[in-house]
């Protein structure tokens, strides 16, 4: 299936590895230009090597997203780069008490500045310079018992309530968990799916 991405830019967060860099492959090999964002430069620059490996233009921008605007740098250089930008992934994300164990409440102030903290920033600045009709999705954190990643949830689908109906774009959210995340995830920013809007998937 044609998804329509060729002559798109799509800038996604936490695409390095994983999930994220799934999704930016897939996209890629249905013709649209890729800006990766996550902390470690070398998995940018692998993950930058295969896509371009595979004749993709891809942008590589390591920072860190749970610092305030970062996030918002990052869009300024999609469109410093690239031009234009027509659909955002909001992947970056991490366990609320990932490598900061004895630390609960700093790790669920992290996972908070990072699951939440980036996706809204990244949000409201792709919504002014976002083509139309752009889409935006939002990857909730892994499911789990934990209440910080349940608050980091409920807070996507918070935001998800507030834009849907204010935004020129489409914005939907998508649970991380299952199978053929990197298919769904095409499919939500393609046109195909232009009647899909404010949902929350398997979140």
């Amino acid at each position: 299936m044609d998804l329509e991405f060729a002559g798109k830019v799509v800038a996604l967060t936490g695409a390095s590895r994983g999930v994220g860099r799934a999704i930016a492959e897939r996209l890629a090999a249905e013709g649209a230009a890729v800006a990766i964002a996550a902390r470690s430069a070398q998995e940018l620059a692998e993950a930058h090597a295969v896509i371009e490996g595979h004749g993709g233009r891809c942008l590589a921008y390591a920072c860190d997203l749970s610092v305030p605007g970062e996030a918002a740098a990052f869009i300024a250089a999609v469109i410093e780069i690239f031009g234009r930008l027509d659909g955002l992934v909001c992947n970056a994300t991490m366990a609320a008490g990932q490598e900061r164990e004895g630390q609960e409440r700093e790790a669920w102030q992290a996972g908070l500045a990072l699951n939440l903290g980036h996706a809204v920033e990244a949000l409201q600045a792709a919504l002014p310079v976002l083509a139309a009709p752009g889409s935006i999705v939002l990857v909730a954190p892994k499911s789990g018992d934990d209440w910080p990643g349940a608050a980091c949830r409920g807070g996507l689908e918070a935001v998800i309530g507030h834009f849907a109906s204010k935004a020129a774009g489409r914005i939907n959210l998508i649970g991380k968990d299952g199978e053929a995340l990197a298919d769904s995830v095409a499919f939500l920013l393609s046109a195909r799916a232009v009647a899909i809007n404010g949902a929350m998937l398997g979140a």
